[in-house]
């Protein structure tokens, strides 16, 4: 489990680093503290929790290289890829496409009509963006979040 909340932290480094650029130091300090221990946590529980989400890791050369985790609801049959990253020492080598690649055909093999993925729209997400368009996803809803310190 170790190692795939590692992935988490480091590749998501560029990710927080964004956020404290857009929203400022002191807004982030409030809003993220601790965002690594938080992602550990948050993909721990996802991966091995007690209500944890089907989860595979990727491979290089016999190492986690990546990992993703889904949640299907079998009513609706709608899927989404929740957790997923590549280790920054494995990214440009198509691991990410594989993995979507695999969990789409997995989530219809489970029945699901529509899958959805989230993610954001700051230059450090740019990446994630065009692996999902790659691997075919073409409908976005913009979204926007916003901060005010109190």
């Amino acid at each position: 489990m170790s190692r795939v909340q590692d992935i988490a932290a480091a590749a998501w480094v560029p990710v927080f680093s964004s956020f404290q650029k857009l929203v400022g130091d002191a807004i982030f300090d409030l809003a993220f503290p601790q965002w690594e221990d938080e992602q550990r946590r948050l993909v721990g529980e996802a991966c091995h929790g007690d209500n944890s989400l089907p989860a595979w890791v990727a491979l290089d050369g016999g190492e986690i290289a990546g990992f993703i985790t889904v949640e299907l609801n079998h009513e609706s049959g709608k899927g989404e890829i929740s957790f997923n990253a590549v280790h920054p020492h494995f990214q440009n080598r198509g691991i990410g496409t594989h993995m979507y690649t695999f969990v789409l055909d997995w989530l219809k093999g489970q029945g699901m009509k529509v899958i959805s993925v989230s993610t954001g729209g700051d230059p450090s997400h740019a990446p994630a963006r065009r692996a999902y368009e790659k691997a075919g996803f073409t409908c976005a809803i913009p979204s926007v979040r916003y901060y005010l310190e109190i």
